[in-house]
């Protein structure tokens, strides 16, 4: 289905964590999710619209839809963003703020 879609859309309302949006980017799709979404706090190559601001939804929709470049530029930022996101890597940068905060400790 993600291979003959031109745009995936999200709106929900509370997603706690949506994996559909990563598995879109992944295939090439570009991504309009609802800010409400869990997902929305770590995506940056994503199109975020409150769940009920149905104009701005048909707005990012129309611009992906008739504007090549702009599509384009969520396809190819978006792969490489979920690419980008592994557990390690959060790991790490979680582990990484620990280190910092008790690295400036004072005692």
């Amino acid at each position: 289905m993600l291979d003959m879609s031109d745009v995936y859309i999200m709106p929900s309302v509370s997603e706690p964590f949506g994996i559909s949006p990563l598995e879109a980017m992944q295939s090439n799709v570009p991504v309009i999710i609802s800010k409400q979404s869990g997902v929305a706090e770590i995506l940056t190559h994503a199109v975020k619209t409150d769940f009920w601001d149905i104009d701005a939804m048909a707005d990012a929709i129309y611009g992906i839809l008739n504007y090549p470049a702009l599509s384009n530029m969520f396809i190819k930022n978006g792969k490489e963003e979920v690419i980008r996101l592994k557990w390690d890597n959060s790991a790490r940068h979680v582990r990484d703020i620990y280190y910092r905060v008790i690295a400036n400790k004072t005692y």
